[in-house]
């Protein structure tokens, strides 16, 4: 498979995976992450949305723990960073809502 169909097809396993958690279907939304994990296993993206996915599950320990692995594969994604201190703070903010990192996919890979 060449480098331009993996980088079209991580973006749609992505944007896919993040429709599905909007609409809480875990169990498709989960495979598809993992299968934009297998094609780019150092992306940011894919743990964050993992991160997202565990919280949305009620387990915000291992949220956190994918939030800081997409932050430590790339400390410059912003939706991870976002996310990170949003389960971090003992105080949510009004402002502080989930960053599924879907306008950075839609500016970067197109």
């Amino acid at each position: 498979m060449s480098v331009i169909n993996d980088s079209n097809e991580y973006k749609s396993y992505i944007m896919n995976a993040i429709a599905k958690l909007l609409n809480g279907e875990f169990g498709e939304s989960y495979n598809l992450i993992v299968d934009a994990l297998s094609i780019n296993p150092n992306a940011p993206e894919p743990q964050n949305l993992l991160g997202i996915w565990y919280e949305f599950k009620g387990d915000e320990d291992l949220a956190r723990k994918h939030y800081r692995a997409a932050h430590a594969l790339d400390s410059t994604y912003k939706p991870a960073s976002k996310n990170l201190e949003r389960v971090c703070t003992f105080y949510a903010l009004p402002d502080m809502t989930i960053d599924f990192g879907d306008e950075i996919l839609l500016i970067k890979n197109d």
